[in-house]
């Protein structure tokens, strides 16, 4: 069975974004932080897995098969996040980071890359030491931006850059992205836990919601 390429091309394109945004939510609005893992990848990934048990490939045979479409197409942004993101959902971080890093720079000019690529260092950050997770996390804020500098009209990016940076504990760019993300939505429904949020670090002696020094 061939995995339809650009069908799920878009689909990670899509579970970045949620993913951000969910993480947005959780720690800014719930308060839940980031030390709970909650991997979107495997939520979408098993979603009727039962019904659908012997309609579809194998995860490895799909990792296989998507690894010659990208050594077919190494230039193909669909060919680098359908791999990037198979191996995200089966939990292969570091295999996915690798195969985007090295994506952005055989197709330098799509957004979805580096927002995938932080969407995997935040999957990552959960459960480690708190000066790793802080690393990840700039790391993770760092390809947000990227992207924003890519798809700048896409506040969600800028409000996952904000985020992140916020739990890296670097405030200024937390700040920066924030005001990015309200410059854009002004009105949204996230806009005034964000303003709120911005105050709160303005304020001083706020901890990161997640991450203790």
């Amino acid at each position: 069975m061939m995995m339809n390429r650009k069908r799920l091309g878009r689909v990670m394109a899509v579970v970045a974004i949620v993913l951000a945004a969910f993480f947005l939510l959780s720690s800014i609005l719930l308060g839940f932080g980031m030390n709970t893992n909650y991997n979107l990848f495997d939520v979408f990934g098993n979603q009727d897995q039962a019904q659908q048990q012997d309609q579809v490939p194998s995860t490895q045979d799909a990792i296989d098969e998507a690894k010659k479409d990208l050594e077919n197409n190494p230039k193909d942004p669909d060919a680098i996040t359908d791999l990037a993101g198979l191996y995200a959902q089966n939990g292969q971080y570091d295999d996915a980071a690798k195969v985007l890093r090295e994506g952005r720079e055989k197709a330098p000019k799509n957004a979805e890359i580096p927002a995938l690529l932080g969407s995997v260092y935040q999957q990552q950050a959960p459960g480690v030491e708190p000066k790793e997770q802080r690393e990840l996390y700039g790391k993770a804020g760092d390809s947000f931006a990227t992207a924003t500098e890519l798809d700048p009209k896409n506040e969600d990016l800028y409000a996952a850059a904000g985020q992140n940076y916020d739990q890296a504990g670097e405030t200024a760019e937390a700040i920066k992205y924030y005001n990015g993300y309200l410059d854009r939505e002004p009105n949204g429904q996230d806009s005034q836990a964000i303003k709120e949020r911005i105050s709160a670090l303005l304020a001083g002696g706020e901890e990161t919601t997640g991450v203790q020094p």
